[in-house]
């Protein structure tokens, strides 16, 4: 599989190619393009949220917590009566530490490594996350970052695949077919990751 380096590089390499062809064919403004670009970079280090080492993916952990911070306090920004300013001060250490802290030991403990957080149903499950909690009140905008963090983890399974073909030894190792799959082993995750992508694609039918 691929290490940290490559998944972001590869990443990257997609999200620029898909903001140049939604730039050019599409017209989207160049802030927004550059926000994909970001996003499917780090959609591309979305799969491997469960795993158990690596200084890398605790600073990634990082970055998306700041980020889960800041769509917090815009959330809290549009309720009908917004909360003070303390309120939304401890809302976002509460949403950082969460995702810096929590969600990653959450990860380890109930997901195997390669299991289905390595899936393309968890892709379409992160970028309907993120179609629903992108801020803005565009559809067309949101779309445009959901598929950007969707290219990103797909970009990350498909290096995993490459880097299981040994063109050399025209061989393959046994981690090949792990990453682009549709179930897991287990049918408790695979139920899970499903009902969980159903329940969001039903809320952005509803939201549309």
């Amino acid at each position: 599989m691929g290490n940290y380096r490559q998944h972001i590089a590869f990443g990257s390499i997609f999200g620029l190619a898909y903001s140049l062809a939604a730039a050019v064919f599409a017209g989207l403004h160049w802030a927004y393009a550059t926000v994909a670009i970001l996003l499917s970079t780090l959609g591309g280090l979305l799969p491997d949220l469960d795993s158990a080492s690596g200084v890398e993916m605790r600073s990634f952990t990082g970055i998306l917590g700041v980020l889960a911070s800041l769509l917090v306090w815009r959330k809290i920004e549009h309720l009908h009566t917004p909360p003070g300013f303390e309120y939304h001060l401890w809302a976002m250490v509460l949403a950082y530490l969460f995702i810096r802290h929590g969600l990653r030991r959450l990860m380890i403990r109930v997901a195997v490594h390669r299991g289905m957080s390595h899936s393309i149903p968890t892709g379409a499950l992160w970028g309907a996350a993120t179609y629903l909690a992108y801020p803005s009140d565009f559809h067309s905008i949101r779309l445009a970052m959901a598929f950007a963090v969707m290219l990103g983890f797909l970009s990350h399974l498909l290096l995993d695949e490459i880097c299981s073909v040994d063109l050399q030894g025209v061989r393959v190792n046994k981690a090949f077919g792990t990453a682009l799959k549709l179930w897991a082993p287990s049918p408790v995750s695979t139920i899970l990751v499903y009902t969980v992508l159903s329940l969001l694609t039903w809320k952005i039918v509803h939201n549309w």
